[in-house]
């Protein structure tokens, strides 16, 4: 395994920071084993049985707008997970490349379709939805300067189908509100839908 960049490094260490815990770093490969990620994972930082989940090294792609301009932040990803589900640290690598060969931008309230079917025999929630980070640190997950670079976490939650239809239409503003009023539990994986009546 080659020493990791002097980015990738500040990234582990500020994840870290926000997870807390005992951490484990693992490298995960594209199908092609074109693409790589790293994953820095801690167990029992959020409540006991869950884990914490972030990638080290999706910031070093430039993604580029609507316009072809560079994105004005890099971006990381990170999810919370029961210990037990090993698909989730897969699931996150596959968000990471998916987002590596678009190069576009991401953002809140993006999905990140059919992530699931790899890892999961019929998953009931095939997506990945991108939020504002809301799990670790009181709901605040800083932003990390990095010489010029500014670099910003989006949280992974599984999503049903419905639920992605029903953001394509009303966006994540919307479906975020309806979390927050139900009181959803993102960590069930067997959850029910969020109501939209």
């Amino acid at each position: 395994m080659s020493t990791p960049s002097e980015q990738r490094r500040a990234v582990a260490k500020h994840t870290l920071q926000v997870f807390k815990g005992e951490l484990k770093v693992q490298v995960y490969y594209d199908d092609n084993r074109v693409l790589s990620v790293e994953l820095l994972t801690t167990l029992d930082s959020v409540h006991k049985g869950v884990k914490s989940i972030g990638s080290i090294g999706l910031s070093e792609i430039s993604l580029l707008d609507a316009d072809g301009d560079e994105f004005g932040t890099r971006v990381e990803l990170c999810a919370a997970a029961l210990t037990p589900e090993i698909y989730w640290e897969n699931a996150v690598a596959s968000a990471a490349f998916f987002i590596q060969k678009r190069k576009e931008a991401v953002m809140p309230g993006d999905v990140v379709p059919n992530i699931f079917q790899d890892y999961l025999p019929d998953p009931i929630m095939p997506h990945i939805y991108l939020t504002v980070p809301y799990i670790w640190n009181d709901a605040h997950f800083p932003e990390l300067s990095f010489k010029d670079l500014k670099i910003n976490w989006l949280q992974c939650i599984a999503i049903y189908e419905v639920e992605r239809i029903f953001i394509e239409k009303f966006g994540g503003d919307a479906f975020d509100d309806l979390l927050s009023e139900q009181e959803i539990n993102t960590l069930n994986s067997q959850r029910p839908p969020v109501k939209f009546d």
